[in-house]
């Protein structure tokens, strides 16, 4: 056991001796590192060019109502914003109500297709993570943040209810939307009491 020792010792110090040796002839060089700071890239936009372009997106978003140039989410949008307008002016008429329902129901199928879609197919992404993120991002432009306003303005009169949508996509409305619906009718009911008080 002693030998064994002693013959690994022996190695041990033959191996330093030559790093040192070889250390040595090289003149000892140590591995140093040094700060530099960064040299400017065209490709990277500088902090105030960032800033100017967010504020001009922000700007952009909220005084238009810019679609995403395609033309059948364009069209639903359109429909929607009609139906809503339409709907939080006449709540009470059910050719309004029935508009809106079928507006939200093209707009919430559309969403649905975009977000379930079969992967690889037409540029579906392959993970339901990027295809939820997908349909997010194309039903987010300034036209949809705008139709989505008018909805919530729609939907705040009350007489939607879940009932109102197929099976298939009554989650998928309240998924896009975020809107809980109220007593079929509710709006009319305090309509026609304001109108019996008068």
């Amino acid at each position: 056991m002693s030998t064994l020792r002693f013959v690994l010792a022996t190695v041990g110090l033959f191996v330093l001796a030559f790093v040192g040796i070889s250390w040595g002839q090289k003149g000892f060089p140590v591995m140093a590192m040094r700060a530099e700071p960064l040299k400017p890239d065209a490709r990277i936009p500088t902090f105030e060019e960032s800033v100017k372009k967010g504020l001009r997106k922000d700007w952009e978003a909220s005084k238009t109502s810019q679609g995403d140039g395609n033309k059948e989410r364009d069209k639903l949008r359109i429909e929607l914003l009609q139906a809503s307008i339409g709907y939080k002016l006449s709540p009470c008429d059910p050719t309004m109500k029935k508009n809106l329902v079928e507006a939200m129901i093209h707009y919430t199928q559309a969403w649905k297709a975009q977000a379930f879609c079969k992967a690889g197919v037409n540029g579906c992404p392959a993970s339901s993570d990027e295809r939820l993120d997908a349909a997010a991002a194309a039903f987010k432009s300034p036209a949809d943040i705008h139709v989505q306003h008018a909805l919530r303005e729609a939907v705040d009169q009350g007489g939607l209810s879940k009932d109102d949508f197929p099976n298939s996509i009554r989650n998928n409305v309240f998924m896009w939307s975020g809107m809980p619906f109220g007593e079929p009718e509710a709006s009319c009911v305090a309509t026609r009491e304001a109108k019996v008080r008068r």
